[in-house]
């Protein structure tokens, strides 16, 4: 039987493969270039319009995710591997597999990630 896993380690290096360069300090960031799938807020369809970048915070790699509307939302590696979760940790998130992409649902708000999986 195959069981498909996350592997953060394959996630943090494509997202800093996209990220356009090394980790920043957050209070440094500009909007990124690199394309994300999102649907922000009930009902909305999933449109590559957010842009991700990866960001440095007291040591942590964090993934920042900006709305078109000018929001944004943190994410952090799970503590056990099994997804991402908000880095602030008001909301809890949803994570499931979609093809190649983890999507991680916040609220009314949904994102896909890229992501690689491994069959154990």
């Amino acid at each position: 039987m195959f069981m498909r896993t996350f592997n953060p380690l394959v996630l943090a290096s494509c997202l800093a493969a996209c990220s356009g360069g090394e980790a920043v300090d957050e209070t440094a960031v500009e909007p990124g270039d690199q394309k994300l799938v999102c649907a922000i807020g009930s009902g909305a369809e999933l449109t590559d319009s957010c842009t991700l970048q990866l960001v440095e915070r007291d040591g942590t790699a964090i993934y920042r995710v900006n709305h078109p509307g000018g929001g944004f939302r943190l994410f952090e590696l799970a503590g056990d591997g099994s997804g991402l979760v908000p880095h602030d940790g008001a909301e809890g998130a949803a994570n499931r597999l979609e093809g190649d992409q983890l999507e991680v649902q916040v609220g009314k708000d949904r994102y896909r990630f890229p992501a690689r999986f491994d069959a154990q």
